[in-house]
Order: structure tokens, then sequence, then C-alpha cells
């Protein structure tokens, strides 16, 4: 695992009679952005919960990263432990832990928010330290579920700058599954496209970041992902 960060062989998933995932293969690099699309119902959470080891496939071999983290769409912070607190949980405690949790609050705008507790977080905020709490472990790989999917659409935006600075300070392999085309190239060194089980396209978007969505480049690889939707 050296060199990547997330490989699965052969990766089946099974529900009764229901075939989610079909002989599926998958790398990502260390360092490497990669997003997942698919229609609704086409495995990608399946898959995601698979490689953060919440799942076991059918048959089929994955290996992942030791230091792996997740954020879901609902950020699942514990009401009754401040916003710190949250962020290193059962992993320090004392001034140390305090420092450290302030430090990672500070990357993603809250560190004055530190002291406060879960129920004063706007809906932004409260993913914004669910993006901290999985960065303070220094994960290899990053696995984002639709992370940005409950939040207004200038909100989403400033996130996703947010991911995209926090992915180059840090420097994990990330997996982040979304509906959004747009959204996927916009963030992706790779787009992958998955239907009926399979991976039907793997597209190396080889645009510079901030990318432009309406410039010619973009649009081209955005239509070539509609046509793998609809295969």
């Amino acid at each position: 695992m050296a060199a990547d960060v997330v490989r699965a062989e052969r990766l089946t998933k099974r529900f009764g009679d229901q075939m989610i995932l079909t002989d599926l293969d998958l790398t990502i690099g260390r360092g490497e952005f990669v997003v997942l699309v698919g229609r609704s119902g086409t495995g990608k959470t399946t898959l995601l919960r698979i490689i953060a080891g919440l799942e076991d496939g059918t048959s089929g071999a994955v290996e992942v990263a030791a230091r792996t983290s997740v954020v879901f769409q609902d950020p699942r912070l514990i009401a009754a432990q401040r916003v710190w607190r949250n962020v290193v949980l059962a992993s320090g405690r004392g001034k140390e832990a305090y420092r450290a949790a302030r430090a990672s609050l500070a990357e993603v705008g809250l560190e004055n928010k530190a002291r406060q507790w879960p129920k004063t977080l706007s809906g932004g905020e409260a993913q914004r330290v669910g993006l901290a709490r999985a960065l303070y472990r220094e994960p290899d790989l990053l696995l984002l579920d639709e992370p940005f999917g409950a939040l207004d659409a200038f909100t989403r935006a400033q996130a996703q700058d947010l991911v995209v600075r926090l992915w180059r300070s840090h420097r994990p392999g990330v997996l982040l599954v979304t509906h959004d085309i747009e959204e996927a190239l916009l963030l992706a060194d790779r787009v992958l496209v998955l239907g009926r089980g399979e991976i039907r396209g793997d597209l190396k978007v080889g645009l510079d970041r901030p990318r432009d969505t309406t410039s010619e480049a973009f649009n081209a690889l955005k239509r070539q992902v509609i046509d793998l939707l609809g295969t």
C-alpha cells in the first residue's frame, strides 16, 4: 500500500438476490482526489462504506490505508460535548488535546467556536467541525459521503473550496461521493462513473484549479459524464 491508499480487486456486494457491486476494481493513489458519481441506487455509498470498514463485501479483496477518516452528510456531532471535544473525541484530554483541537478548528475557520456547544452552530459550521475531526487524525485516506448535500448553494461553494484547501495542505487520498456532476468536476483529479454495480468510466480531469465551469474543456468533460450516466 506504499503508493495506493485504496486497492479493491473483483469486489462484489450482494443483498439477497440483488447484486449491488460486480467484480469491481479500484485503486486510489496517495494524495489523489477521486470523486464517485452515479444515479441513486447504483451502490456509491455501499462502496464507500465497504472501503471505510463499515460493511463487508460479499467477495473480492479490499486493501485500505490504516489511517482512514470518514465524513458523512450528517456531521454526527455529540450534543453533550463541546465543539473541541467533538474534534478529539476519545483520543485525548487536557490542555494538550485542547490546543490540538483548536489548531484543527483554526484550519476550518472555527477556532473561536472551540468551547461552544454543537447546537449553537449553523449547518455549514457543523460540517466544518466534522472535517476538522476527520483531519485531526492526519488520515492517509479521507472518505466523504455527500458532505455538502444539506448545505445551501453559497455555503456549499465555500465548503468545496475549503475541502480543496485542506486536501492540498494535508495530502490524503480522497474518495468523495456525490450526485452533482459539476461538483465532481470542480474537485476531482479523477471522476469515476458507477452504473449497474460497475465502474463505467474513469475520467482524468486535467484542468487547473480553480476551474472555470463555463469553459469548453469543463463542459466537454461534463457531457462525457452525462453520457456515461445514461448508459
